[in-house]
């Protein structure tokens, strides 16, 4: 089933039925990013999500800590 973005009608012809809207046809892929980028956002993510979980461990770790004292 296709949806209207105008009217928010449900179809399954090619024309709307209620606002008479063709389809919009489909566009071309956008293109893929280079290489570079790809290779330094896969960095970014390997050493982010790691030091992220590390901290907040820290964080835990200083509070469990400062409880016992």
């Amino acid at each position: 089933m296709k949806y209207c973005k105008k009217c928010g009608v449900l179809y399954t012809t090619d024309v709307c039925p209620k606002c008479g809207v063709l389809k919009p046809e489909a566009s071309e892929p956008p293109e893929p990013a280079p290489q570079k980028t790809v290779r330094r956002q896969w960095i970014a993510l390997v050493i982010a999500i790691p030091a992220t979980i590390l901290l907040i461990l820290g964080v835990l770790k200083l509070l469990q800590l400062l409880q016992q004292s």
